[in-house]
């Protein structure tokens, strides 16, 4: 599927007026149950935030690996869940 929104948009907000099925918990980078895979763009999404790479860490999640509720778009990106 693919979608369109304004450079800055948050990925969860896309996500969720998109019907994309992304499964959101805490929307806080805590409990990361919306952990994507980041297949293409990844120099389009906004760095971490310090709680996101901190919950990441925790998961020994891949760098590649992202947290939808943190992330901020900016351009072309392709992701899986």
């Amino acid at each position: 599927m693919t979608v369109e929104c304004e450079g800055g948009a948050k990925l969860r907000e896309v996500a969720m007026q998109n019907n994309l099925g992304i499964p959101f918990g805490c929307e806080n980078g805590i409990c990361s149950t919306c952990l994507i895979q980041i297949n293409t763009g990844m120099e389009n999404i906004t760095e971490r935030t310090e709680q996101e790479e901190a919950t990441l860490s925790i998961r020994s999640a891949a760098p590649e690996q992202r947290l939808a509720c943190q992330c901020k778009i900016n351009g072309d990106v392709e992701f899986e869940f």
